[in-house]
């Protein structure tokens, strides 16, 4: 019997002792580390809210928000205002709270102690909490010490206990609202579109998706260039705050209201961009619907959304089917010249003709060449040059290029030199003038080289 019992008794006896230990061991350890995540025994994957409070305002972040974009943020700000987050901003925020470390420890603190440490109305507080409401760590941040090199600290659920945090380890934390937030003017996704409107003093534009189709519905009806849609894109989405301004601003740069963008998805959901007055020293004061808060940006977007109807219109300088293509020449002033002829009824089915000596062209690179070439199109009509040489197309060019159709139709486009946006400046007829984008000229420029790779030497 006496066997039985010490069976029982002696795992029970392990396990308490164990136990004992444990909770002995827990304890020494959030004493003796230095981290405060450690001390606080945090878990930071189990955060879900941070907050850093002070007297004047509060900061809050919450995580897996869903943005007006329609995508899920890392970490959104809903405090002192609703606002999508910098993921940098908030990832230095984090890693502070994470590195932070105390260097001397005060036991015993009496409530005399805590006023005098400042801890009885904290400077700041630094909370951490789950989606549930678990408090994971509630740090309180008073005074200075008296050299100044670090500030007194405490957790809130042990007042008997603070420590010195030095003050280096702080400064991630002491950020305003701005610093955190995401410096984009507007979200939107491109490929979710169905209606744009562009209200300005040149012109009320609407575009319309119609069938995967966008079409220009005013002033005139006509298909809208997808290349210069393509540009509007990227100069909305690429458009960055210069400045934040507060949430009540009343500059009167905001009372006008010059140019107004609204983008509308198939879900209904809609992204407005509004251009307001400039300062010419700072940029154009403006609002949207993704940023909670006025702001500055830079005054080149002006010319990039108050457009004319006509740079939609899709013009392209080669109108007739590539299968019907038979001969391209690419003449270049200073470099070798490119004729490529068809032989055959594929995309790839072409030899080059000059130059002579060039290794055997990858069948796909036929074909990107003349995707290239289909490609270039008028980005924006330009006036008559006052003389024959301020475009650079006359009387030397920068490039020619030839394109003869199956029965003896040709179509001849120049390029010369360049503007102060980089486009080329671009004719047929020596009458009418554009220019053509530059990326679309480079593209082609190096569809071209790409055919003219010299064979390799067998000597």
């Amino acid at each position: 019997m006496r066997i039985r019992y010490n069976i029982i008794f002696i795992p029970l006896l392990i396990i308490c002792g164990l136990a004992v230990w444990y909770i002995g061991f827990r304890e020494e350890k959030k004493v003796a580390a230095r981290r405060l995540a450690d001390r606080a025994l945090l878990n930071i994957e189990e955060a879900d809210i941070i907050e850093l409070i002070r007297p004047e305002q509060t900061i809050r972040l919450e995580k897996g928000l869903v943005s007006q974009a329609g995508s899920s943020d890392t970490w959104r700000m809903t405090k002192p205002f609703d606002a999508a987050c910098d993921p940098v901003a908030v990832e230095q925020v984090v890693q502070g709270i994470l590195e932070a470390q105390s260097e001397r420890d005060f036991s015993g603190v009496t409530p005399e102690s805590e006023e005098e440490y400042g801890l009885r109305d904290p400077s700041m507080r630094v909370r951490l909490a789950s989606s549930s409401g678990e408090v994971l760590m509630d740090l309180a941040v008073g005074r200075e010490n008296p050299s100044g090199t670090a500030r007194y600290a405490g957790f809130t659920d042990d007042r008997t206990t603070a420590f010195l945090v030095p003050i280096y380890y702080l400064q991630p934390l002491e950020v305003v609202p701005d610093e955190l937030r995401d410096a984009h003017a507007v979200a939107f996704d491109s490929e979710r579109l169905v209606s744009i409107q562009l209200f300005s003093p040149v012109a009320d534009i609407q575009l319309e998706k119609r069938d995967d189709e966008w079409m220009v519905t005013k002033p005139n009806t006509f298909p809208a260039s997808l290349h210069r849609l393509g540009i509007l894109f990227h100069d909305l989405e690429g458009l960055m705050v210069e400045e934040f301004l507060g949430i009540d601003a009343d500059d009167p740069e905001l009372a006008e209201s010059r140019v107004r963008a609204v983008l509308t998805s198939g879900d209904g959901a809609v992204t407005e961009l509004v251009l307001h007055g400039e300062d010419i020293a700072r940029g154009i004061f403006t609002t949207s619907s993704y940023q909670p808060t006025p702001f500055i940006v830079d005054a080149s977007i002006y010319d990039r959304v108050a457009l004319d109807p006509d740079v939609f219109v899709h013009i392209l300088l080669v109108d007739f089917p590539p299968e019907q293509i038979d001969t391209v020449r690419v003449r270049q002033p200073g470099s070798e010249n490119l004729e490529i002829q068809r032989i055959g009824a594929g995309p790839r089915d072409w030899q080059v003709v000059r130059p002579e000596n060039v290794a055997e062209p990858a069948p796909i690179d036929f074909e990107d060449f003349i995707t290239a070439l289909l490609a270039l199109q008028p980005e924006e009509s330009i006036p008559p040059p006052s003389r024959p040489e301020d475009y650079g197309l006359q009387p030397v060019y920068f490039m020619k290029i030839e394109v003869l159709r199956r029965g003896g139709e040709q179509v001849t486009i120049y390029f010369g030199s360049r503007d102060e946006k980089g486009n080329y400046y671009s004719t047929q007829d020596s009458v009418s003038f554009f220019t053509v984008h530059r990326d679309l000229v480079t593209a082609f420029q190096s569809a071209t080289n790409r055919l003219k790779t010299p064979a390799q030497s067998t000597g």
